[in-house]
This record gives C-alpha cells, structure tokens and sequence, in this order.
C-alpha cells in the first residue's frame, strides 16, 4: 500500500471521527446553513494540520478507551472527556480557532481541492 493511500485511508476516517466529535457541540452555536467556502492560506492550513495531529492522536487514545468503557454512563463520559481535551487541544494550537478549525475540517468534506492541499501537508 503506498504511503499516500495509507494515509488516505487512516486520515479520512480521522476526519470523520474529529468531525462528529467536535463539530457537534460546536454546532449548537453555528448557524444550520452551510458556510460559505473560504479561501485558506497556508499558514491557516498549516495551523489546522497542527491541530488535526494531535485530535488523531487524542481520537486514538479515546477510541482505546471507548472499547473498554462497560456502560452507557462510562461511554458518554469518555466521549465528554475526549470532547473537551480535542476542542483544548484545538484552542490551544497557535493560529487556529475553533470556529476556524471545524469551517476548515467542514469544507475540507466537500472540497476535493483543499483536502488535496490538506493531505500534502499530512505527508509532507
């Protein structure tokens, strides 16, 4: 398997996880319509690629204890625990928001272009 289908096949699924992990509590101040596409420079791309890391590295440790979490009570209180160290650990990468980190990963899911300028940093 080449590095790049590699990393299309563990990224992708990283993107979905980040996605559904941070963008639905973000969601319940975000407007219901789509935003509108916005130009990324590269230092923005950069910042976000920073924070996509380390949320891959924190979905794998939380997926880890996911599968060991025995109740519904132990599930939820994982997924509140990863939640808020992935929306830290966002916060706390220089030059990138929250907000700009969830309409990057959002626009990445429809926009072929930028995930292309995404996966070249990933590999890079």
């Amino acid at each position: 398997m080449t590095f790049h289908k590699k990393l299309t096949t563990t990224i992708a699924p990283a993107l979905a996880a980040a996605m559904l992990l941070i963008a639905a509590p973000v969601a319940t101040t975000a407007q219901t319509e789509a935003p509108a596409p916005v130009t990324i420079g590269d230092e923005r791309l950069e910042a976000f690629v920073a924070a996509l890391r380390t949320v891959d590295q924190l979905e794998q440790q939380y997926t880890e204890t996911l599968s060991q979490a025995e109740t519904d009570a132990e599930r939820e209180a994982v997924i509140a625990e990863a939640n808020e160290a992935m929306t830290t650990a966002i916060e706390e990468t220089p030059g990138i928001s929250l907000d700009e980190y969830v309409t990057i990963l959002q626009q990445a899911q429809t926009d072929p272009d930028l995930t292309a300028r995404i996966m070249a940093l990933l590999e890079g």
